[in-house]
């Protein structure tokens, strides 16, 4: 073993989480309130603005415009994981955390 093979050795592998920032367009797709300037369906062009996109529940809100059907059924379906992050954002809401 040289010395570059113990360099890239020790050197952490880099791992891919899928948090890579889509920059096209995204529909939010959960609960719309008089007092939010989120409306259901509402389109944004580049990706999912920056105060949503630090939020742990609305941010899986955002879906492409080629997830958008399937989502608004599983928005609808009870075990979904998009249920649930529906059912958080409309609890925190009137005052759940």
């Amino acid at each position: 073993m040289d010395d570059t093979t113990k360099t890239a050795a020790a050197a952490p592998a880099t791992v891919s989480t899928g948090a890579a920032k889509y920059t096209g367009p995204v529909i939010y797709i959960g609960p719309g309130f008089r007092d939010s300037r989120l409306n259901h369906c509402m389109i944004f062009a580049n990706g999912i603005p920056d105060p949503e996109a630090n939020d742990d529940v609305l941010k899986h809100l955002f879906v492409t415009p080629a997830e958008l059907n399937q989502a608004l059924a599983d928005v609808q379906t009870k075990g979904t994981a998009l249920y649930t992050f529906y059912q958080a954002a409309v609890s925190r809401r009137k005052g759940g955390k």
